[in-house]
């Protein structure tokens, strides 16, 4: 081998090293994009799971609230019932004429 084909290879291999730094700096860049977008849409996914537990806590007040509705309209029903009927009793009594129709 020659000292003009030695030359020769050496360029070639400078000429390939430097397209392979090429690539691989847009390699890295492209994976520095990623890896900055992983990062911000990790933070995005911490602070939605932040809120959805604040619904969560939310939600479980108001169905605690909506029991104690419910139980408190339970309650007044079952006081009504025995009102109801005793109003019914006392209507009939007053006015006998009219329990009949």
């Amino acid at each position: 081998m020659t000292y003009g084909q030695l030359e020769s290879l050496v360029d070639i291999w400078s000429l390939q090293l430097q397209d392979q730094e090429k690539h691989f700096f847009q390699q890295a860049i492209q994976v520095n994009t990623w890896a900055s977008s992983l990062i911000e849409n990790g933070e995005k996914i911490t602070i939605l799971y932040g809120k959805m537990e604040k619904v969560k806590l939310h939600q479980k007040r108001l169905e605690q609230e909506l029991d104690f509705v419910l139980s408190q309209q339970k309650e007044l029903e079952d006081l009504l019932i025995p009102l109801e009927v005793d109003v019914k009793g006392h209507s009939r009594s007053v006015y006998p004429q009219h329990a009949c129709r």
